[in-house]
């Protein structure tokens, strides 16, 4: 018996990892079955998941990329937070189209994707590896979401770490910002210039997450974002509601805005605006760029709470 169980160890050791197993339900209540430690982790959303499987330190073999207007591929969020490029993993999309046979040809063991991008086509992709939904924009604070994305991965320790390492910055950032700013409100918006309409945020990355953390107070209309839901569009006429201490949004670098477009987005969507912000008048209004704000990621935040200080 005794040599039986030594053989069935030898065995268990000679095994590999990536060939153990476990369930895992994603965001789209699918239950999958994993490796319990990918070895070959595909992501078809760069700034979302290739983004947290980068700082998790898991193994990305290749992610999903957007064309820059010079028509080269590039990791958007990916490329600013940690330098990541097409020279250290390979493409394996171009966002919004999809390619299932060059996905399949970098042999994953993990698919991860987005509900909202590739929900439809989970079957298709499921036929090449396992495949996990992750919903970004569900309503649920974007570090929870994180942190279920490194326990489907086997990274939960590592998340652990860098969430310790937020936490402890946040307490020092509490130190430092003015206590009138920390103890009042903020709104977090886009401006949709195309149809004269504003975003307001209630979960939107680390903009959101960092300012929740620090204390502050959300403007009271964000209670009526619809529940699963991560935002909503407002009118130019409630324009006076979004007034806070503190308004905050962002803009993409690609698209040639700074952080001073938002006041001409304002001024076409809502003429007059200047009148009915106090934030305005006090220069609270601060924009960052989208690239670092929106993922969810610890180096994210580090780089928001160094501007807040800083601003």
């Amino acid at each position: 018996m005794r040599l039986l169980s030594i053989a069935l160890f030898a065995a268990a050791l000679a095994f590999p990892l990536s060939a153990l197993a476990r369930n895992v339900t994603d965001h789209g209540g699918n239950t999958v079955e994993v490796p319990d430690v990918p070895q070959r982790i595909l992501s078809l959303h760069d700034w979302t998941l290739t983004v947290m499987t980068r700082e998790l330190d898991a193994p990305l073999i290749a992610s999903a990329g957007r064309l820059a207007p010079d028509g080269t591929a590039f990791i958007r969020g990916g490329r600013e937070l940690f330098g990541l490029d097409f020279d250290d993993i390979e493409l394996a999309s171009i966002h919004g189209k999809l390619d299932l046979e060059r996905i399949r040809a970098l042999k994953p063991d993990l698919i991860v994707a987005n509900v909202g991008d590739y929900g439809p086509l989970r079957e298709q992709l499921s036929g090449i590896a396992p495949t996990l939904m992750f919903d970004a924009e569900s309503g649920r604070p974007p570090f929870d979401l994180y942190r279920d994305y490194a326990d489907w991965i086997g990274k939960q320790s590592r998340f652990d770490e860098l969430e310790a390492t937020y936490q402890a910055r946040i307490e020092t950032a509490r130190k430092s910002l003015p206590p009138t700013l920390l103890s009042g409100t903020y709104s977090a918006i886009i401006a949709n210039e195309r149809d004269g309409t504003l975003g307001l945020l209630k979960e939107y990355g680390v903009l959101t997450t960092v300012l929740d953390d620090l204390g502050m107070k959300r403007v009271a209309l964000t209670d009526s974002v619809p529940a699963g839901k991560s935002r909503m569009t407002i009118g130019a006429e409630l324009i006076g509601e979004i007034d806070a201490d503190l308004i905050v949004t962002s803009y993409l670098p690609e698209n040639g805005e700074t952080a001073e477009s938002i006041f001409s987005a304002l001024a076409r969507i809502a003429p007059g605006y200047e009148a009915f912000l106090r934030a305005y008048e006090e220069k609270e209004i601060l924009s960052f760029s989208r690239y670092e704000i929106y993922p969810p990621s610890f180096r994210g935040a580090g780089l928001l709470l160094d501007k807040l200080q800083h601003q």
